[in-house]
């Protein structure tokens, strides 16, 4: 029988992949297949992660921010395959504070980046795959603080909420043109950039909104972004899709 979650002779391209949700999601497409380049700002851990997954993983240096950053990426992986699969991961929340005390630069940067950043890579890539007539699965990683509130990251969460409908826009756009865009919107999850937090007095809390009683790991998203990306979600498209242990039901 057909393997309908194969990711063969597809290529991805994975931006933030070179640690916690990306580089989980890349590792799981290499096992499932794939072609996998990922896109990070800091070229060390870039190079550290593309060699660490093996295989046919690519480390491309790109800032999410910058349009003409990502154009310069896509245009490069095109050359190496035409690209099947994109991830828009690329994020950042490092300002865990009142709505008041976050400055222009900082809200500048957050929304750049998460917001902007998955617009234009949605766009260089699509816009390629429009001309060729090839079809693309799109998986965006929003949140589930851009569904319900969460304290102190209001522009993160005001970020995701804008990826949320900005999936559903491209998917109803672009569906005539074999191009599913679909969203991912992750709960809590356990990486190097929660782990003060969940050790600190707020992580018992946190854990407790969780009807599962868990805090998410990689594993559990990636496997959500293998099933959006195959074959066996060819006829998904405008999904916002919870992974969140059932955090949303409280």
């Amino acid at each position: 029988m057909e393997d309908q979650f194969s990711l063969d002779g597809k290529t991805a391209i994975v931006t933030g992949g070179s640690r916690g949700i990306g580089y989980a999601i890349a590792a799981a497409f290499i096992q499932k297949g794939a072609r996998v380049i990922i896109t990070a700002r800091g070229e060390t851990a870039l190079l550290e992660a593309a060699s660490s997954l093996g295989g046919t993983c690519i480390g491309k240096r790109c800032d999410n921010a910058d349009p003409a950053d990502i154009a310069r990426v896509v245009e490069e992986a095109w050359r190496l395959s035409p690209v099947d699969i994109l991830v828009n991961n690329a994020g950042i929340s490092p300002f865990y504070k009142r709505a008041e005390q976050v400055t222009p630069a900082e809200f500048d940067e957050v929304v750049s980046v998460n917001l902007r950043g998955t617009y234009f890579c949605s766009v260089e890539v699509a816009n390629r795959s429009f001309a060729e007539q090839r079809p693309l699965s799109i998986v965006n990683i929003g949140s589930v603080g851009g569904t319900t509130p969460l304290e102190r990251v209001a522009v993160y969460g005001a970020t995701k909420a804008g990826i949320n409908l900005l999936t559903k826009s491209m998917a109803l756009e672009w569906a005539d043109r074999n191009v599913r865009v679909n969203c991912i919107a992750p709960g809590w999850t356990e990486t190097e950039f929660t782990d003060e937090l969940f050790a600190s007095r707020w992580g018992d809390k946190l854990r407790g909104d969780i009807p599962m009683g868990r805090f998410a790991t990689g594993q559990d998203i990636s496997g959500a972004a293998v099933f959006l990306a195959s074959d066996a979600a060819q006829y998904v498209t405008g999904a916002i899709l919870p992974v969140d242990g059932g955090r949303l039901l409280r």
